[in-house]
């Protein structure tokens, strides 16, 4: 009996010997087969190559999740996905649609409905073959006003085709939106290709028009489109093209660096705020297209800065408004339009240039604001007007007010005057005399804080500072400790 235990307990030892076997994560492949999901009907997925879908993951719609699908050093093949489809990218994922040797958009969703791409992930999108774009929702369905393209809170960044065709107009568009599209919260690079960002928009019977056009919307993002290049290729390279609807950027900055049209947009441009940069170096002068083309231009206070640069656009291309008389600039924006030389805007043209419309908007004084006033119990001490940018003079505001719970003492506004950009409204800021801790009431605490000030031991700054000054000298010193101490006792009932 006691050989046997012997021999269990040795083979116990003997298998606690051996090293544990790692679990190791499934080594990631690219992908070199067209992925086409428009006919699944279950769930299917691939973690080896980084994808999952549920044709009802995403509330009874198509769900498309991609993590670290395809790699920098192997791109994975090119997605088709049904209507109303939502990919969700995690991680970094590249997509190409040349490793599958067929022409073919990289990414693109069915007609019919909307295709949104969310996550907090980057999408790497290459359009290498002589056809076909980085992120498509086509035109042609039944439903012709919901076709949407979504892009939220993701980095994407596009590639077009290689610079190798003799004309760019030829060249695959990097972003393409049949109706609508919406950028939310995401960063956008485009690069190369004949468009950075296209949209078609609906167009109804009787015609598009400011109530019922569709938008290429741009909020909270930051979109880089840069399709130059030293040669005729890139000469009429676009950067934002709208058919038919509207653009309009909000909270956004915005780089568009493209050989003819920077921006068209078929109706509206309505920049509300943000920055925007825009300059165009063509190979040669594209006079057959402007810089900037819409019906009518509106910007908003909120726009920080708006350039307009270029190499070879005669002045009279920079900007040009079917509706002069509609466009709006607002009043405290500076607009610098001009050729680039050596880095630095030229002069600007005669503002009297009438085939510069957008010259003449927007002219006249900065507009003003107003600043208004209030005291401690929330009265009105006075409003003034304060031009754009400029500081604002304070009145002048009781020093102490005096009321049941005792005498307070001014110590300032609670906003900062010296650049107004809007209206303001600004309230006086009281501390109560001798309350050093600013707990609203005086006591001993007070006193001693006070006088530690006075020796040395403490500094006291704000309102603090204001309040232990009690006998309004200027500093605090061990009298107004005494003095804070006094009343504390009960021995005298005020300090004023």
């Amino acid at each position: 009996m006691k050989k046997a235990l012997a021999i269990i307990l040795a083979a116990i030892l003997a298998l606690a010997a051996v090293p544990a076997v790692a679990k190791t994560a499934p080594e990631m492949r690219a992908r070199t087969e067209l992925l086409d999901l428009t006919t699944a009907t279950s769930p299917v997925s691939n973690s080896a190559e980084g994808w999952a879908f549920d044709p009802a993951g995403n509330g009874g719609d198509p769900l498309l999740t991609l993590t670290n699908y395809g790699s920098a050093s192997a791109h994975s093949a090119p997605i088709v996905l049904p209507a109303n489809s939502t990919v969700r990218v995690n991680g970094a994922c590249f997509i190409d649609n040349a490793v599958i040797g067929e022409n073919r958009d990289v990414l693109s969703g069915s007609c019919d409905g909307y295709l949104r791409i969310e996550g907090n992930g980057t999408l790497n999108l290459y359009a290498q073959q002589y056809k076909g774009r980085c992120l498509s929702l086509p035109i042609g369905g039944e439903n012709v006003n919901e076709e949407f393209l979504y892009i939220n809170g993701v980095t994407l960044n596009c590639y077009g085709m290689e610079r190798t065709s003799n004309n760019a107009s030829s060249l695959p568009v990097c972003i393409y939106g049949a109706h609508a599209i919406e950028i939310k919260d995401a960063t956008v690079n485009t690069n190369q290709g004949s468009c950075g960002i296209s949209m078609q928009g609906f167009t109804p019977i009787g015609g598009v028009n400011e109530e019922n056009a569709n938008e290429l919307l741009v909020e909270n993002s930051t979109v880089n489109i840069q399709n130059e290049s030293a040669n005729n290729l890139w000469n009429y390279a676009k950067g934002m093209n709208v058919t038919f609807g509207r653009v309009r950027f909000v909270n956004s900055d915005i780089t568009i660096n493209a050989g003819s049209n920077s921006i068209y947009a078929y109706l509206s441009l309505v920049i509300e705020s943000g920055n925007v940069y825009i300059r165009s170096t063509p190979a040669s002068t594209a006079a057959s297209a402007a810089l900037v083309y819409c019906n009518y231009l509106a910007v908003g206070e909120g726009l920080e800065s708006l350039y307009f640069t270029t190499t070879k656009f005669p002045l009279t291309k920079v900007i040009n408004c079917k509706t002069a008389g509609a466009s709006t600039l607002a009043s405290n924006l500076l607009v610098e339009i001009g050729s680039f030389e050596n880095g630095d805007f030229a002069t600007a043209p005669d503002e009297e240039n009438s085939s510069l419309p957008a010259l003449k908007i927007g002219g006249g004084e900065p507009a003003a604001h107003t600043v208004s006033f209030y005291g401690i119990d929330g009265q009105l001490i006075g409003s003034i007007s304060v031009p754009y940018g400029e500081s604002a003079t304070a009145p002048e505001a009781p020093q102490t007010v005096t009321n049941a719970n005792g005498t307070y003492v001014f110590c300032g506004w609670d906003a900062e005057l010296d650049s107004v950009t809007e209206d303001m409204d600004v309230y006086a800021e009281y501390a109560l005399l001798g309350d050093v801790d600013l707990s609203e009431a005086v006591n001993m605490s007070d006193a001693l804080l006070a006088m530690r000030h006075s020796m040395g031991l403490d500094e006291l700054t704000g309102k603090s500072l204001v309040a232990a000054d009690v006998d309004f000298d200027g500093s605090v010193v061990i009298t107004d400790a005494l003095i804070i101490m006094r009343l504390s006792m009960g021995i005298i009932s005020s300090l004023v």
